[in-house]
């Protein structure tokens, strides 16, 4: 139990930053569910449940009952899953992978969020995770006001926005697993070595593969983007634009996978691929990435790119 109060320290801490300080926000708000997931793999389920108690009632009574059904229901969640997958009689009970139990904790991850959403539209008539429309364009007025057409190009993008909440859901889902799942099983195995609760380890990102059947439905989206009078209906405009945006993020990250796998191929050394690595951050070679990853899912570059007669 010794380590409950740092872990709902840190929990608090992130939390806070993630919703007070702009730049930190996000990720203050992604990885708050890591200190109880590592909270429960090295103390067990009475530590984990003691340290939640704390989360919420601290939550509840003292900062905000919004955030306190936040964590409750958007990040708790996420770190009992990877708590559950850590534990080794479960394991040897379904002998999960680790991708197999990472596409789990993303499926946990979107169907606990959506539960948030879901209440709190019943309840308030917002979306929690967006602001108000209103207020949002009152405040892009008052410091863009001068340009008309930006206001006009703003507005349509707010009004838009809250729209692609599918496609914004599974990727916020995605990293956010990510994040706590990889950072949960290094900061375990390096505290406690020798603990056998941890959760399967994730392949390797350069080893990263989806199915193609994410492919076919970015085809799909774009067949249907063709065929049907996309302007006449909004709602299939925007069916198809949140298919096009999570299956292209997936085959976005299948091909900086296959180009990290590339660069091992050829022996670069860890600077060259920071440096490429801060390439890929500019939006020209998205198309690209996306492009290599759509080939690699069709095509198994894998096991067609040799390396002096190897693969």
């Amino acid at each position: 139990m010794k380590r409950v109060i740092p872990c709902v320290i840190i929990t608090l801490a992130l939390i806070l930053a993630g919703s007070f300080l702009p730049l930190f926000g996000v990720l203050g708000l992604m990885i708050c569910p890591l200190p109880l997931s590592v909270l429960g793999c090295l103390e067990g389920r009475k530590s984990m449940s003691a340290a939640e108690l704390l989360i919420e009632a601290t939550l509840f009574l003292v900062i905000s009952p919004t955030l306190a059904a936040y964590y409750l229901l958007g990040c708790a969640p996420v770190a009992a899953v990877i708590f559950m997958l850590s534990q080794e009689s479960f394991r040897d009970v379904k002998k999960l992978t680790g991708g197999e139990s990472y596409v789990i904790c993303i499926g946990t991850s979107i169907l606990f969020k959506t539960v948030l959403i879901w209440a709190f539209w019943f309840f308030t008539g917002r979306n929690i995770l967006f602001p108000d429309s209103a207020q949002l364009i009152d405040t892009m007025s008052q410091l863009y006001g001068n340009d008309p057409e930006l206001m006009s190009a703003l507005r349509q993008v707010i009004a838009v926005f809250p729209r692609l909440l599918p496609s914004m859901l599974v990727i916020f889902a995605g990293i956010e697993t990510y994040l706590n799942y990889s950072l949960c099983y290094s900061i375990t195995r390096k505290i406690s070595p020798d603990t056998k609760t941890y959760p399967p380890e994730l392949p390797a990102f350069t080893l990263w593969r989806f199915p193609v059947s994410i492919f076919f439905v970015s085809l799909a989206a774009f067949v249907l983007g063709w065929l049907i009078d996309t302007e006449s209906d909004f709602t299939v405009t925007m069916f198809i634009m949140n298919l096009q945006i999570a299956a292209n993020v997936i085959m976005f990250a299948e091909g900086l996978s296959l180009a990290f796998w590339i660069m091992d191929g050829f022996r670069l050394r860890r600077g060259a691929k920071t440096a490429f690595g801060v390439i890929f951050c500019i939006p020209f070679f998205w198309p690209w990435l996306i492009v290599i990853g759509m080939c690699d899912m069709t095509l198994n570059m894998r096991e067609r790119i040799k390396f002096g007669g190897k693969e």
